[in-house]
């Protein structure tokens, strides 16, 4: 049996398509929304079976992976988040490069076209380091990373895997483009993200109501936000007693959220619920960030 874990982010999906392009998904597959990383808690694999894991942190699923490992699964490992301690008997394929994703990653192991890579990584905030700018990539990437965030799925316009097998149908990234589930991607967008313009920065972040609009729209705001300025930038979703954060800067944003009980890879990361006792420590070591 062939199993996948792979987030149901823009990075997470490009890379599954890539790999399907050149390999075919059959097998079981275990996403979810963007935070829901902890997949592999639902791998229920056995002794010979592949399990193929892709844009996920291996520091947050290092007790399940090594289970896996000790009962004679076949792991691989495709990444760029935070990967903690190495885990012998991985085939890992880990990059925390700041200017890499995991797609990027995959189409160096798979090689051919490269374009679903340069979606990602638009997805990812990291457009900035193609040499040739690309705009219909670039909204690709963009909507399809804003389809993977929400509280569950119920928040998504599109099941992360129903969206990776249409984009898988239609081979290439411009054949998307055509379909209707591009349109409704691009015009479920364009309603949320309007809803950002009045939200102003107030003591160090930016704070977004617990709606449905405001879930799915927090990580590409907060990606504009880094392209905006070099940050580090907070972007919160009241909870509460807790605050969901986002944060995006140029470096170090993985280890920050780490800190804190989160996670995340070198220019993004998240921390699902800080205390709000805990908000002046953050602070803190923002504007130490800043300072330097």
């Amino acid at each position: 049996m062939r199993w996948f874990a792979y987030n149901g982010d823009a990075d997470g999906i490009c890379s599954m398509v890539q790999w399907g392009l050149v390999h075919g998904i059959e097998g079981k597959r275990v996403t979810g929304v963007k935070r829901d990383i902890e997949l592999l808690d639902r791998i229920d694999a056995k002794n010979g079976d592949e399990v193929i894991v892709m844009d996920i942190s291996l520091a947050r699923n290092h007790n399940r992976a090594e289970k896996l490992v000790s009962i004679g699964a076949s792991v691989s490992w495709f990444d760029h988040h935070l990967a903690g301690e190495e885990i012998p008997g991985i085939d890992m394929h880990v990059d925390t490069s700041n200017n890499v994703c995991t797609a990027l990653i995959v189409n160096r192991h798979l090689g051919g076209d490269d374009s679903w890579a340069k979606t990602a990584l638009y997805g990812d905030g990291l457009g900035h380091v193609l040499e040739e700018q690309d705009a219909d990539l670039a909204q690709l990437g963009e909507l399809l990373n804003y389809n993977g965030y929400g509280e569950t799925l119920d928040d998504l316009l599109f099941h992360p895997d129903e969206l990776m097998q249409l984009c898988l149908e239609s081979k290439t990234p411009q054949g998307f483009i055509k379909t209707e589930a591009f349109n409704m991607l691009r015009d479920g967008f364009t309603s949320d993200i309007a809803n950002t313009e009045s939200i102003k920065m107030e003591n160090g972040m930016y704070l977004l109501p617990n709606e449905p609009w405001a879930r799915r729209v927090v990580g590409v705001f907060a990606h504009r936000l880094n392209s905006q300025s070099k940050g580090p930038h907070i972007i919160a979703i009241d909870k509460g007693a807790t605050l969901q954060i986002s944060v995006r800067g140029e470096e170090g944003i993985g280890e920050l959220c780490a800190k804190f009980g989160g996670g995340g890879r070198a220019t993004a990361g998240g921390i699902d619920a800080l205390p709000k006792g805990e908000i002046p420590d953050l602070m803190n070591e923002i504007d130490a960030r800043l300072s330097n």
